[in-house]
């Protein structure tokens, strides 16, 4: 596999399908040989534009013909890519255009609006088709002095999004370690589901162009219809957050055998509840299920996991996150700052790490310095098992406070995981007079004082929920995840109170 910049991963399947689907949009498809064209063309419009190569490309469009060829365009001279959703309000693209110091923009017309209004950030910011009929761009450059794929951000907890910048050198780490654990060919077709400011983009469009498969895009909407989606679009492999597939569950669209299609079926984002897990194998029972995991920071994933219903421990209520990928170590820290062998905080170090955020006073207390090296800090709580590798325990910002005690909101939702075996999401409302509050989310009524009592009986009394509540669907942010904003405004409500409080 291409050792290169993140195009060459493209031209690999150029280079084996060129005449074969490279992707479809909405019924349309476009072959390895035409979107390479298109996308020289873009390359050639970003230099012509700006009279020199651009450094930062801004990608302000929706998942069209536009935003494909364009983030291609943008690798071939050499830039970087930042996407920038139309989606996203604008005073957050403005403030992450600055940050990333984009200079190109390719927009289409659900970006067009914006563009205008973001002239003052981007230097020349005109909207680039692309699609003008010339030839295609005869020269492919290698990639700019600091080795940049793409910036994504992140939520801060300022309140300011964070700037990841990843290289080629890490996004081709995994996908060389990914492409050892899949037996992904031509012949597949994989979903694309997730927003392109979402890193797990990354993973539907360059691990399936490094073989030269398909990628079919569709919208969230599609999406919550899997079974038309993926007979429509023929699809094989099928990546999407637990939280999408609870959704489909209450929608009554996950039919036994109505994904017989599949051969791959990749879960990310999120904890993976089992139950989830055994309701989408009913549905697909050829497809392999995968649990991925990784911050921004880790490009992608940096762990993974086969499930396995016979194998896997089910104290947690959810799929193990597995074993690091190969060129990754990892260590467990304790809360007194030790290194642990059973359970703690992830830390991770290898060549899939990024090298920091694009400000520099974001990375304090993100990094640990161990043993002469340097390893990110996750935030997240997991337990190593021998034979299953790393299970994931919460996170440790969900850590608070209850009458003195430390209380990890995770146990509480693995607990009704557990007891249950629908999905379930923990709140602490009311500081300083900290209560907790559960959602427990689907379909399946749920005997709740029976609940209640099982909680108290498995639980310290600090720990159990004050109040619980059911709800037959999780509300889900633009990438798919539990939108806890929207359910910490729906608890206040039911309590009466602000939602700030």
């Amino acid at each position: 596999m291409s050792p290169d910049g993140l195009h060459t991963w493209f031209l690999d399947g150029l280079a084996r399908n060129p005449n074969g689907p490279a992707l479809a949009i909405h019924g349309r498809e476009w072959t390895y040989t035409e979107l390479h064209a298109l996308a020289g063309r873009y390359a050639d419009r970003l230099i012509a534009d700006a009279g020199r190569p651009p450094r930062r490309v801004g990608i302000l469009a929706a998942k069209s013909i536009e935003a494909y060829a364009g983030l291609l365009g943008a690798l071939y001279v050499g830039a970087a890519y930042v996407p920038l959703g139309p989606e996203v309000p604008l005073a957050r693209n403005v403030a992450v255009a600055r940050s990333a110091g984009v200079d190109a923009l390719v927009t289409d017309a659900s970006g067009a609006e914006q563009a205008a209004c973001l002239q003052e950030v981007v230097r020349d910011p005109r909207e680039r088709t692309g699609d003008d009929g010339g030839e295609a761009g005869t020269g492919i450059r290698a990639e700019d002095g600091d080795g940049l794929a793409y910036v994504l951000f992140t939520s801060g907890s300022t309140g300011t999004p964070k700037g990841v910048p990843v290289s080629h050198a890490n996004v081709g780490a995994f996908l060389r370690a990914a492409g050892r654990r899949y037996d992904f060919d031509e012949r597949d077709r994989f979903s694309q589901i997730y927003e392109l400011t979402f890193d797990l983009a990354v993973f539907d469009l360059f691990m399936a162009w490094s073989v030269g498969a398909c990628v079919c895009s569709m919208t969230r909407l599609h999406a919550l219809d899997p079974v038309r989606a993926a007979r429509r679009n023929g699809l094989t492999v099928w990546h999407t957050t637990p939280s999408l597939v609870g959704a489909v569950q209450a929608r009554n669209g996950l039919p036994a055998g109505g994904l017989d299609g599949l051969r791959h079926s990749i879960f990310c984002g999120e904890a993976l509840p089992a139950a989830t897990a055994r309701a989408w194998h009913r549905a697909a029972p050829a497809s392999t299920i995968h649990n991925i995991y990784g911050p921004t920071e880790l490009t992608i994933a940096c762990t993974a996991h086969t499930w396995d219903p016979e194998r896997d421990p089910t104290d947690t209520g959810t799929v193990p996150i597995g074993v690091p990928h190969e060129g990754l170590d990892v260590l467990l820290l304790g809360e007194g700052g030790e290194i642990r062998q059973d359970v703690g905080e992830l830390c991770v170090t290898g060549d899939q790490m990024f090298a920091g955020y694009l400000d520099p006073a974001a990375d304090t207390g993100r990094f640990l310095e161990h043993d002469g090296r340097r390893w990110y800090r996750t935030g997240d709580r997991v337990r190593y098992e021998r034979d299953v590798g790393l299970v994931h325990l919460g996170r440790t910002d969900q850590q608070v406070k209850i009458r003195g005690y430390r209380v990890e909101l995770g146990e509480i939702e693995s607990a009704v995981r557990r007891i249950t075996g629908q999905d379930a999401a923990a709140l602490l409302l009311g500081e300083p007079a900290a209560e907790i509050a559960v959602f427990v989310f689907g379909d399946t009524p749920v005997d709740l004082p029976a609940l209640a009592k099982r909680l108290a009986g498995d639980l310290p009394g600090y720990m159990v929920p004050g109040h619980l509540w059911p709800l037959p669907k999780a509300p889900l942010n633009r990438h798919g995840k539990i939108d806890r904003g929207s359910l910490r405004a729906a608890a206040a409500q039911r309590l009466d109170r602000p939602a700030g409080e």
